[in-house]
């Protein structure tokens, strides 16, 4: 089995696009990502960011995919 990679809060915040600033405040009102402590050091799952992100999408998505090919003509 392979380690999990462990990010800090900057390298979190690159994966995820968004300030260290939010993923203090998501931290901080207990939102965001599950993040955990190591001494003084804040750390991220990298698993549990792309699991986080994979949550974000399934519950804000919009619209549906378009099917492949040719759209069907109804006729009346």
């Amino acid at each position: 089995m392979t380690a999990d990679r462990l990010l800090r809060t900057s390298e979190a915040a690159e994966v995820l696009n968004v300030p260290e600033a939010t993923l203090r405040w998501w931290r901080h009102v207990n939102r965001g990502p599950r993040s955990f402590a190591v001494g003084r050091a804040v750390m991220y799952r990298r698993s549990d960011l792309l699991a986080w992100l994979q949550h974000q999408q399934d519950e804000t998505s919009r619209g549906d995919a378009l099917p492949a090919g040719p759209t069907p003509v109804q006729r009346t």
